[in-house]
């Protein structure tokens, strides 16, 4: 599972064993829970995993908008994460022969890759510089959405 943030272009990236709507829904609440005071609102492609997206908005409080069906402009921002993360995970593997250390190792390398649209400068450095932060906080989890 791939979530991007539009303008800064800082990722999260999960796995996530099936393409069901609750393990998916847990994914994201657990991805953007210690970022959700910055989480405002959510794209979704039309996938039936994004079906818990009411569930997303009581755990973090961002209004969720689904794109159309074919219009992948419309998440262009996830859309060229996404090809970044060729570079990683070839299109078509098999992502459960990767482990579960790979994924953020993945993750922390895109956050920390300079970037021509914001100046050549990180996402992660863009991210912590427009919240005036050094880290990102974390926090307990919610207990309805367990604790993994």
């Amino acid at each position: 599972m791939t979530l991007v943030e539009r303008k800064t272009g800082l990722a999260r990236l999960r796995g996530v064993a099936s393409g069901e709507a609750e393990p998916t829904m847990r994914a994201i609440v657990h991805a953007l829970y210690p970022i959700d005071r910055r989480v405002h609102t959510i794209t979704w492609d039309n996938g039936s995993e994004f079906a818990e997206h009411a569930l997303i908005y009581i755990a973090l409080g961002a209004v969720s908008y689904i794109a159309e069906p074919y219009s992948a402009w419309q998440r262009g921002c996830n859309e060229n994460l996404n090809g970044l993360l060729r570079q990683y995970f070839p299109k078509g593997c098999d992502l459960s022969a990767f482990t579960e250390q790979e994924i953020p190792r993945v993750e922390d390398k895109l956050n920390h890759r300079p970037r021509k649209r914001i100046g050549f400068r990180t996402p992660q450095h863009q991210f912590d510089k427009s919240f005036k932060r050094g880290a990102l906080r974390s926090r307990t989890r919610p207990a309805v959405f367990g604790g993994h």
